[in-house]
């Protein structure tokens, strides 16, 4: 549950906490997405890439010095990673309605594929390869969830729903029921076939880069190891294309708020984000040609629970009060319950195992619970969505009449999914927490630069009236660039 209410902000995760937290906090803890999206483009193209290599030289019994020498040089160079990023690019320029039946094709040709390799896989299981359940190199429990940190961001697929959710028809009726039947199919069918290949095949043995195909031929099934390579090959660009529609919209979001150049807020007649769309895929296509990504899998899962972290307390803020006379007493709350999380998370996984780590990792978990039923008992629910903190003109709300999924057990359910993104932010190493400082450093410098002088509440205030004439900023091709850039859009994005 606290994963559908973590997935359902009204866009993204930027557009749910620029309702709350100051500007530069806004930037700061949406570049974590823009990071994730880019890192899921990459990794996919090129774990596509070195699938094609595969298929090529097992399945197809191609010339390997051939295919070596021109599909995998070296120097971390991935050209059929190239080939797809551009075809991607070329397939997003014309929009997201021309794409969209290509999408439907190769979704279900993809959950086809997958439900075949989980019955397949159930039906050729061997229950001695499931012997122990709980491999010895994993350490316990602190290895399974260490792994389901590192593993974190490549599971949240479902969270570019929201992304696109002012491009959906009734989205306050079918967003939320979109997100919650895609959480369940996607959590039955990843638990389903991670149980059929780890059955099928002894987990020592499975491989990296094809893993069901080389299970199903160690069974003798050859025509099923062909069928699900040949089908990991044709269907896997559909997740790089996902990941190119979402990319330009949380752009698009960051322009539209002057955190970004006016550009990546222009919309075509055709109602497509030409400019953003061209700008990330160039990007992305260089990292996913020439860079691998190695390292960086801890990187991107702590900054998107970050942001997540930061959705949770937002959440909180908009259905729950300070106490009369006492100004910010809830988010000074919600901030001490950030920090006890995390303390007590850090406690709990690298702590001293004597009695006196154990006793003290107790101590700050019953603190954290304390505030947080604290938070439920003493802060009032606002009697409108958003309450006292929505006071930025055209990010009110109508709270009339209009019915909007509301997540249930608030602050609850927020809460507990802000303590366990701690707790998972906890098992990562040095590398991945020093690599995430540093990328804020960046952001920090960025926004100093230039989002302080062109973010649009810093050169206008969020209190604008309805139309100040600047509906005509977004056009692409119109030069004037507003000193707080666009309010609204002559072309809507399709």
């Amino acid at each position: 549950m606290f994963l559908l209410h973590q997935s359902f902000v009204w866009h993204s995760i930027y557009t749910c906490i620029s309702t709350i937290v100051p500007i530069y906090f806004q930037l700061l803890f949406s570049l974590p997405a823009l990071l994730k999206y880019s890192y899921v483009y990459q990794i996919q193209q090129r774990s596509w890439g070195d699938k094609v290599v595969e298929w090529l030289t097992v399945e197809l019994h191609a010339d390997k010095e051939w295919v070596y020498a021109y599909l995998q040089p070296g120097y971390g160079i991935n050209p059929m990673a190239f080939l797809v990023s551009c075809s991607t690019t070329l397939l997003l320029l014309g929009g997201v309605k021309e794409s969209k039946m290509i999408t439907d094709i190769f979704t279900w040709i993809k959950v086809a594929l997958v439900l075949l390799m989980a019955i397949g896989g159930l039906l050729l299981l061997d229950t001695n390869n499931l012997q122990p359940f709980m491999p010895p190199e994993l350490n316990g429990w602190n290895g399974i969830m260490r792994g389901a940190t590192t593993s974190f961001f490549g599971y949240l697929g479902y969270d570019g729903i929201c992304c696109v959710a002012g491009e959906a028809i009734n989205p306050t009726v079918n967003l939320p029921k979109a997100v919650m039947y895609t959480l369940i199919i996607v959590t039955a069918l990843y638990v389903v076939a991670a149980l059929a290949l780890t059955g099928m095949q002894n987990y020592t043995e499975i491989s990296v880069e094809s893993g069901f195909p080389e299970a199903f031929a160690s069974r003798g099934v050859m025509w099923a190891a062909q069928l699900t390579a040949a089908g990991e090959v044709i269907t896997l660009p559909i997740v790089v294309l996902i990941s190119g529609v979402l990319q330009p919209r949380l752009q698009y979001a960051l322009a539209r708020d002057g955190l970004l150049p006016h550009m990546f807020c222009e919309v075509t007649p055709a109602g497509n984000l030409r400019k953003g769309t061209i700008v990330a895929g160039t990007i992305m296509t260089f990292i996913a040609t020439f860079v691998p990504f190695e390292y960086l899998d801890d990187f991107v899962s702590a900054g998107i629970l970050v942001a997540f972290s930061i959705t949770n307390s937002s959440l909180v803020i908009m259905r729950r009060e300070s106490p009369e006379n006492t100004p910010f007493y809830l988010e000074k709350l919600l901030l001490l319950f950030n920090g006890l999380s995390f303390l007590s998370a850090v406690v709990s996984v690298h702590g001293p195992r004597n009695i006196v780590g154990k006793f003290l990792a107790f101590c700050f978990i019953v603190a954290t619970a304390a505030v947080g039923f604290w938070i439920s008992w003493s802060c009032p629910s606002s009697a409108v969505f958003g309450g006292k903190s929505i006071t930025m003109g055209n990010h009110k709300r109508d709270n009339g009449n209009q019915q909007y999924f509301q997540t249930p057990f608030v602050p609850l359910i927020p809460c507990l999914g802000t303590f366990i993104n701690w707790f998972l932010i906890a098992q990562l190493d040095f590398l991945g927490i020093f690599l995430l400082l540093c990328y804020f450093s960046l952001a920090t410098m960025f926004y100093f630069h230039y989002g302080a002088k062109n973010s649009f509440g810093n050169n206008i205030g969020w209190d604008y009236p309805g139309d100040l004439g600047l509906s005509e900023d977004n056009e692409e091709g119109n030069d004037h660039v507003p000193s707080a850039t666009c309010i609204a859009n002559k072309y809507t994005i399709t």
